[in-house]
C-alpha cells in the first residue's frame, strides 16, 4: 500500500463523506479537546514554581520588600493578605541576597546589639530604658518561634529600686499572642510562657505575668488554678480529660459503625474522686493454745482418842473402840491462749469515677424511635453506667445541619473530577503524540521506498558510465511518456462510451422518477429469461 502524501489527500475526502453526522462531530471535537488539554498541560508545566520569600511579616515590611522586588524586576505573588510574599524558585536565592544587601526588611532597632552603641549625654535611666526595650524585642522574637504562635508582643514594667524595702514594687509583664487559626495553647504551654518571662526578667514572678491572645481572651488564668481549693490540679485535669475522651471515643466509634460517620454525636462528663483513702481493719480469731498448767492435790490421815466415861478410864474395864481417818483431793487446770489478729490496710487510689453522665445526639433523619431505645441500652452497657452511683444517660434525635458536610463532599467531588479530567488530558495527549509519531513514521517509510525505487532504477547508487547514464535517462523518459499516454487515453473517451454514459444516466433518472414502472419492467425481463 502506498502511503504517499498525494494518496492521503485523495483518501481523506472519501473517508469524510462516509462518516455520519455524530461521527463527524466526534472526529472534529475530540482532537480539539485533546489539543486544548495538551496546551493547558504544557502551559501549566511551564509555569514557574513559586516559593515563600517572607512569611507572616508586617505590612510595612511587605511594602518595602515589594518595592525592592519591582525595582529588581523579579516577579512575585502575595498571599495571606499581603503578609506572605512568593517568588520563583529559581530566583529565590538571588532575591534574598539582594534584599539582605539593601537591608530590607528592616529589623527592629531595639536589640541587645543596639546596647553596644554609646550615645553622647546618655544617662543611666536612658540606658535602662534601652535595655528594657531590647529585652522586650528579644522575648517577642523568642515567643514567635513557638509552634502555633504567629506574632507576639511583650511589655515589661520594671519599677525603680527604692531605698525602703517596704516600698519596693514587683516587676510585671504583659504578653499578647497572635495564634494560628485553630491553635489553642494548653495549660502547660501557658505556664511555659510565664516561666520563660519570669526567668528572663529580674524580680518577675510567674503570677505577675498576664497573657492574652488577639481575641481578648485571658490565657494566664490557669496560673492560679492550682492555688484554688475548689480547682483541680493540672494532673487531675489531665486524668479527667483522658477518662472522658476514652469513654467518648469508645461510644463514638461504636455508633459510627452502626449509624455511619457523622450521624451521631457523643459527649461525656465524668466526675472523678481524687481523695486518697487509707482503710485499716483488724480481725480477731479464736487463737492458738500457748501454755497449759494442771495442778492436782490429794491427802489422807487418822486421830486416836478414849471414849469419855468411867469404863474407859477405870483399869480392868474393857475399853471401847475410838478414833477417825480423813482423805482429801484437789485438782486445777490453767490454759493460756494467744488470740489471732488480722490487720488489713487498704489504700484507695484517687481517680475513681464518682459519677458519669453521657449525652447522645443522633440525626433524626437516620434513626427511628425504636433504634433510640436500642442505642440507649448499648451505650449504657458499653460505658459501664451504674444507676446506683447516680450515672445518667440522655439520648435524643435531632435533625442535623449537613450544609458544611454537603459543601465538603461537593468540593471533594470537584477535586476528583478535576483529577479525572487531568488524567484524561494526559491520556489524550499521549494518544495525539502517538498518532503524530505513526504518521511521521509512515511518511518516512514511504519516502524511503520512493528513494529505494529511484536507487534501483539508477543502479543502487553506483557510478555509471556516460553511455549507460544516457540509456537510463532515455528509458526513464520513454517510461514517463508512456505513462502520460496511458493517462490521456483513460481521460479521453470515445463517442460510443459517451453515448453509453448518456443512456446510463437517462435510465438512472427514469428509475428514480418511476420506481414502480422500473420494478415491473425488471420483473417482466426476469420472467422472460427463466
Amino acid at each position: 500500500m502506498n502511503f504517499s502524501w498525494a494518496d492521503l489527500r485523495k483518501s481523506i475526502p472519501g473517508f469524510w463523506h462516509k462518516l455520519t453526522r455524530p461521527q463527524k462531530t466526534v472526529t472534529v471535537v475530540a482532537p480539539l479537546l485533546v489539543a486544548t488539554a495538551l496546551i493547558t498541560l504544557i502551559v501549566w508545566a511551564g509555569r514557574p514554581q513559586y516559593v515563600p520569600l517572607f512569611s507572616k511579616i508586617d505590612l510595612t515590611s511587605a511594602a518595602a520588600v515589594r518595592s525592592k522586588l519591582v525595582s529588581l524586576k523579579i516577579p512575585y505573588e502575595l498571599q495571606d493578605g499581603g503578609s506572605t510574599i512568593l517568588v520563583p524558585k529559581a530566583q529565590a536565592a538571588e532575591a534574598r541576597l539582594e534584599l539582605a544587601s539593601a537591608g530590607v526588611p528592616q529589623g527592629s532597632k531595639f536589640s541587645f546589639d543596639y546596647l553596644n552603641q554609646m550615645q553622647l549625654g546618655e544617662t543611666d535611666a536612658d540606658r535602662q530604658l534601652r535595655y528594657v526595650l531590647a529585652l522586650q524585642s528579644e522575648l517577642a522574637n523568642t515567643l514567635k518561634t513557638l509552634n502555633g504562635v504567629e506574632d507576639a508582643s511583650v511589655h515589661i514594667v520594671m519599677p525603680q529600686p527604692s531605698l525602703f524595702e517596704g516600698k519596693t514594687q514587683a516587676a510585671t509583664a504583659a504578653v499578647t499572642l497572635k495564634l494560628a487559626p485553630g491553635v489553642k495553647l494548653s495549660r502547660e504551654q501557658v505556664r511555659g510562657v510565664a516561666n520563660l518571662l519570669a526567668a528572663s526578667v529580674e524580680g518577675l514572678k510567674p503570677g505577675n505575668v498576664t497573657i492574652v491572645d488577639t481575641d481578648g481572651q485571658v490565657l494566664s488564668d490557669v496560673l492560679n488554678e492550682a492555688a484554688s481549693p475548689a480547682g483541680l490540679s493540672n494532673g487531675q485535669l489531665r486524668i479527667q480529660e483522658a477518662v472522658q475522651q476514652r469513654i467518648q471515643q469508645s461510644v463514638q466509634s461504636m455508633l459510627d459503625q452502626a449509624l455511619g460517620s457523622g450521624n451521631a454525636v457523643v459527649r461525656v462528663n465524668a466526675d472523678l474522686n481524687f481523695d486518697q483513702v487509707k482503710v485499716t481493719s483488724d480481725k480477731y480469731g479464736a487463737g492458738a493454745l500457748v501454755s497449759k498448767q494442771v495442778t492436782s492435790e490429794k491427802s489422807s490421815g487418822g486421830t486416836a482418842g478414849a471414849v469419855p466415861g468411867v469404863n474407859s478410864n477405870v483399869p480392868g474395864y474393857p475399853a471401847a473402840g475410838g478414833g477417825n481417818t480423813t482423805t482429801s483431793s484437789k485438782s486445777s487446770s490453767t490454759e493460756n491462749y494467744q488470740p489471732d489478729k488480722t490487720q488489713t490496710e487498704q489504700v484507695v487510689s484517687p481517680g475513681a469515677i464518682k459519677r458519669l453522665s453521657i449525652s447522645v445526639m443522633a440525626d433524626s433523619n437516620k434513626v427511628t424511635p425504636t433504634q433510640l431505645a436500642s442505642i440507649q441500652g448499648l451505650v449504657t452497657s458499653a460505658a459501664g453506667l451504674d444507676p446506683k452511683r447516680g450515672d445518667q444517660i440522655k439520648v435524643a434525635a435531632i435533625p442535623f445541619d449537613t450544609t458544611a458536610l454537603n459543601q465538603a463532599q461537593a468540593a471533594m467531588a470537584r477535586a476528583a473530577q478535576n483529577r479525572r479530567l487531568l488524567r484524561y488530558a494526559e491520556l489524550g495527549a499521549g494518544v495525539v503524540l502517538g498518532i503524530i509519531f505513526l504518521l511521521l513514521l509512515v511518511r518516512t517509510r514511504a519516502k524511503q521506498k520512493r528513494l529505494a525505487g529511484t536507487d534501483a532504477l539508477t543502479g543502487a547508487g553506483q557510478p555509471l558510465a556516460a553511455a549507460e547514464a544516457e540509456g537510463v535517462l532515455l528509458a526513464q523518459r520513454q517510461a514517463e511518456e508512456e505513462a502520460k499516454a496511458k493517462l490521456q487515453q483513460k481521460q479521453v473517451k470515445s463517442s460510443a462510451e459517451i453515448e453509453r454514459q448518456k443512456i446510463k444516466e437517462a435510465v438512472e433518472l427514469y428509475t428514480r422518477n418511476n420506481a414502480d414502472e422500473a420494478a415491473r419492467l425488471l420483473k417482466t425481463w426476469l420472467s422472460e429469461e427463466y
